[in-house]
């Protein structure tokens, strides 16, 4: 396997735990919200942290696709890959 395409993987199931994981979490929030009022404030938050790691599952797995198939789009993947991981990056860095 290339250099590249073991990044792509690696991305990709690091994305893709942690989509499965918040995933859970948010099932728990959604079985217990009527319980412990004080988690609707965490809410948003939990969705918008699954949304953005589900894209981030979606784009890597599609560039790790294109990596191990050499299709010609595969560059471009690999580069909204790369945006998509800035774009988390900057959303959850510390202020």
């Amino acid at each position: 396997m290339r250099p590249l395409a073991v990044l792509n993987a690696i991305v990709f199931g690091s994305a893709a735990a942690i989509t499965f994981g918040l995933g859970g979490v948010l099932v728990i929030f959604l079985i217990l919200q009527g319980q412990y009022p004080q988690m609707r404030a965490e809410f948003p938050v939990l969705v918008r942290s699954s949304a953005l790691f589900a894209l981030l599952a979606a784009v890597s797995g599609a560039s790790l696709l294109g990596m191990l198939k050499a299709r010609r789009w595969r560059w471009l993947a690999h580069a909204a890959m790369w945006l998509v991981v800035a774009g988390i990056t900057a959303f959850y860095w510390p202020r």
